[in-house]
Order: structure tokens, then sequence, then C-alpha cells
């Protein structure tokens, strides 16, 4: 039998009706609907099954809403809170009463009953077609959910693009769909197409200018253009679009813009041939915001790939600078190593014959080319720093032994310039894993520093110590107190930097590069240890060194 207005469909059960309220005005009622084909339950026997409809009925003594608040929670519990009521109100409800309560249908009583029971199919059919619209628009959004969490998921624009065209086609039934983005600083460009062959890099036949033209006029208006029906759709200022529509073979159309900020730089298109169609709202909101989000990523695509390309390049530079440092280096060391020989070479071999102006040139021929070659170890060291490529030979350090030898080797200069140069040793040993060259190198370039600094009859005073920190680690400390110049205090954070001289260094004409704790600090923290440096003008400057001691 094929199911009418009254009656199931086949395998379908039959409808469920609460049946509550004034039980006068219900008389005759419960019979009615059972012989409709209706199941019928009351308010106390309603909990075994979710009722899909309620009769309310409100006698004439009686309160309306007194009487739908009536229904128990437990009555309405599997419903969603949406079940629908239809009031059987007293002939003295007014009708600012009724449209007070929360009902979907009433009548006056006393209802005729076939009538009551058309009012019931009507209100269940409008009830299903709710549900299924809800139901069609929760898919809707978890589709277009996946299709922007799939943008999102990669800066590749072919990839969310390929995503989008093909993912809102099924979603929404187009049997064809393109992108199309413009000559634009923020997008690449882009033309790709989609039909049920799969990605093509087809195009619509909408030229360019009027892409263009459309995409900035949607963009201005914010809004999408939907067309139900090409062939009787008068768009007097998009002629040329219901042109391309019916090249293309098109019967229904989508135009949504891609844009950022103020300015639109593209196109997204979905049609179908088959037959025209109505877009529903929630249909043009879903796309349209799948389309936002497609922009979006685009924008921060071409940014991160702008990005990536800088990063590139300044590696590459970067690299080309190392490699040009140590080939400036290896060109530089090979005639200063010959320039340093011979002119020990006449210095030594010349003692007693050459003539005295001639001996005090040769002297500062040598110094300058000694200090050329530090400046080129100092430039070659940091090149190494910079490009990761410092070699460290680890092994058990005695501190007091290498400061021991790098005061030997000071000494002469201290005493040259009438400096009191001191070592204070703790009274048991202190040991460091380190490389011994490096950390000789730190200690050369602090104590050099201390020494040069400081006028004579200054006092420069190196202590070792150690110390165990809140976290139980055993420290080992070196401190580097010099009776100097000092350095003024808003230059002393600017001492790490590479180049940088204290001005009262640059002013008394004292030589340097600015290079030495730049080097000093890449060496203390490949070590695992931290350079600490306080200074009082005109007073004197103390340079600690911390490092991690053996057990």
């Amino acid at each position: 039998m094929t199911p009418t207005a009254d009656s199931p469909a086949d395998g379908e059960p039959a409808p469920l009706a609460l049946v509550a309220g004034c039980s006068h005005a219900l008389a005759g009622i419960p019979a009615a609907l059972r012989a409709a084909g209706i199941s019928v339950a009351d308010a106390a026997g309603a909990a075994g099954a979710a009722p899909d409809v309620a009769v309310v009925a409100v006698g004439p003594d009686a309160n309306g809403a007194d009487v739908l608040a009536g229904l128990s929670a437990e009555t309405a519990e599997g419903t969603g809170g949406h079940l629908p009521v239809i009031l059987l109100a007293s002939e003295g409800m007014s009708a600012e009463e009724i449209a007070a309560l929360d009902v979907a249908d009433f009548l006056i009583g006393p209802a005729p009953e076939q009538e009551l029971v058309l009012r019931i199919r009507t209100l269940l059919r409008r009830t299903k077609q709710q549900q299924r619209r809800r139901e069609s628009t929760a898919q809707l959004r978890q589709r277009t959910r996946a299709i922007s969490a799939a943008i999102r998921s990669s800066n590749d624009p072919q990839f969310m693009a390929e995503q989008v065209i093909a993912g809102l086609s099924e979603t929404f039934g187009a049997d064809r769909s393109w992108i199309r983005t413009f000559g634009d600083e923020r997008v690449p460009t882009l033309e790709m197409g989609w039909d049920s062959d799969g990605i093509s890099a087809s195009a619509p036949a909408l030229p360019t200018e009027e892409a263009e033209r459309l995409a900035a006029m949607l963009w201005e208006d914010e809004r999408v253009l939907a067309v139900p029906d090409h062939d009787g759709a008068e768009l007097p200022d998009l002629e040329s679009l219901n042109k391309a529509a019916g090249k293309d073979g098109l019967k229904t159309s989508v135009v949504v813009p891609l844009g950022h900020g103020g300015k639109a730089f593209g196109l997204l298109w979905l049609a179908g041939i088959a037959t025209a169609r109505e877009w529903a709202p929630i249909e043009l909101s879903l796309i349209q915001h799948v389309a936002g989000n497609l922009a979006h990523g685009l924008v921060q695509g071409q940014l991160i790939t702008a990005q990536r390309q800088v990063l590139n390049r300044v590696r590459e530079l970067d690299q080309a600078k190392s490699e040009f440092v140590a080939t400036v280096n290896h060109e530089l060391r090979t005639p200063l190593s010959s320039i340093i020989g011979y002119l020990d070479m006449i210095m030594d071999d010349g003692v007693g014959e050459l003539p005295h102006e001639t001996a005090r040139m040769l002297k500062i021929v040598d110094r300058n080319a000694h200090r050329l070659n530090g400046l080129v170890e100092d430039v070659l060291t940091l090149s190494r720093s910079d490009a990761g490529n410092i070699q460290q030979s680890i092994r058990p350090v005695r501190l007091s032994v290498l400061l021991q030898s790098v005061l030997s080797t000071l000494a002469p200069a201290a005493a040259a310039g009438r400096i009191d140069l001191s070592l204070r040793e703790p009274a048991s040993d202190v040991q460091v894993d380190a490389d011994q060259e490096q950390l000789e190198q730190v200690f050369v370039n602090i104590i050099s520093n201390a020494v040069k600094f400081t006028p004579a009859g200054g006092r420069v005073a190196v202590d070792i110590s150690s110390s165990v920190s809140d976290a139980g680690i055993p420290r080992a400390c070196v401190r580097v107190r010099d009776t100097g110049i000092g350095i003024p205090a808003d230059e002393v954070p600017k001492l790490y930097g590479r180049f940088f001289r204290a001005s009262n260094a640059t002013a008394a004409a004292i030589q340097g590069t600015g290079l030495g704790l730049s080097i000093v600090q890449d060496l203390v923290h490949q070590h695992g240890g931290e350079l600490h440096i306080s200074s009082r003008l005109h007073e004197g400057t103390t340079v600690s060194v911390q490092l991690p001691a053996r057990r």
C-alpha cells in the first residue's frame, strides 16, 4: 500500500502522540488518534518512548502556561528539547494568551477529531523536514570544516586550491569548479579547474578583465553571487558571465571573490550543468567561509615561501662569507708568517750592527705585524664560531696550572708597565672539563686587556674560587680585577658586541679591535659557562668567568 498522509510507510513505526491536560476536552481524542494509526501515551506512561508530538488540552478554568509546564522533563527526554505541541485551547482563551505559549499549532476546542489528525500529520511532516535540514546542515558544516582543516595543514598553494575545489564540488554537488588568481604580489598565480575527471588546468571562458571586475565588485559589496538558472538570469552588469556560462554549458553558478584586506585577488566559481537549483543561504555562507580560509591560507603561504627564500638566500650569503673569510685569512696568514719570520731573523742577526733608528722602526713593524696576525686569528675564530666549526678537545684542566702559564706569558708586559700582576689560588685544586687551548685564549684575552687598560703603578689580581649552585652543581669561578681606567656604565652591556670599543679607550688611543670580549663570550658559552663584567669609571673593572667544575 502506498503511504498517505494518514498512514505511515511500511516498516516505519507509528508516530507516538503524548496526550495531556484537561480530560474532558480530550474525550474521544485518544481513540480517534489510534484509529488514524497514531499511537497514544499519556504523561504518566510516556517514559518508555520519546513522543513525536504532544496534544495538550486546556480546560476553561486552567492556565495554559501552567498546563504546559506540567509536562515533566522525563516526557521530553530523547526529543532534544524540541517536542512539538498542538494546543487544544478553551473557548475562553484570548489570542494574546495563545500567542504567548510555546506551541507549534493550536485548535479552539472542542476540536473536530479529523482536523486534529490532519494537523498532527502536517506537523509531523514539517518536523521531519526540519530535522532533515538540521542533519544536512550539520553534515555540510562537518565537510567544510574538514576542507578548512586541510587548508590549514599546508602552505602549498596547489594543494590548498585542489582541496577547496574538489571538496566543495563534492560537498555541494557541483559538476565543475574553478579557482583563478590574478597578478598580485600577495598570492601566487593559480588557474585550476575540477570536473568529474579530476583536477585540470582548464579555465572558464570568462575573460580575465571581466573576472577581475567581477571579483572587485563582489569583494567591495561583501557578497557572493548565486545564479539559480543562467537561462533565465538577468545580469545586466555581468552579461559576460552569462555568455561564459553558456559557452561552458553551465546551468547554475556560485561565484565567490577571493581577497584580503581592501582588495580582491581571485575568484572561486562552482557550477552545475544538469539542472537549475536554488542555493540556500547556509550553503552560500559555508562556501564563503571556506573561500575566506583559502584566501588567508594563500596569503600566509606566500609570506612563508618568501621568508624561506630570504632565509635560504641569507644562508647562502653566510656560507659565501664564511668561505671568503677563510680564504682571506689563509691568504693573509701566509705572507704575514713570512714577514714576521724575516723580521725576527733581521732583528736577531743585526743586534749591535743596525743603526738605532733602523732598529726602532723594525720594532714598530714587528709589533704591528704581530698585531695584524692577532686580528687575522680573531676574525678566523669568529668565522669558525658562526659556522659552528670550532673543534674542541675536552679533557680535565687544572685552572691554577693554566693561569700560572698565562700570567708567566703576560708578566713581561705587566713589568714593562710597572703593573703588579698576581694570582691567588684556592686551598684545594679546582678542575674543569675544557679545551685547554681555547680556555687559555679566554684568559689571555681577559688578563691582557686588564694589563693594557691599567695605568702604571696599578694592580691586576686574578683569583680562583669554587662554589655549589642551588641545584647542587659545582662551579668554578675565575675573577680578574684591575685598577684600570674603567668603562662608562652605559657602555658595559655593549662590550660583548663585535668591534665595539669603549669611548674612553678610543679617546686614549689605546690600540684594540673590539673583538676580544666577543670571542671570549663565545668560547665561554661553548664550555657551558657564563661571562660577567662590572666596572666603575676611573676605578677599575672586574671580569668573572664561571664554568662547570669537575666533581
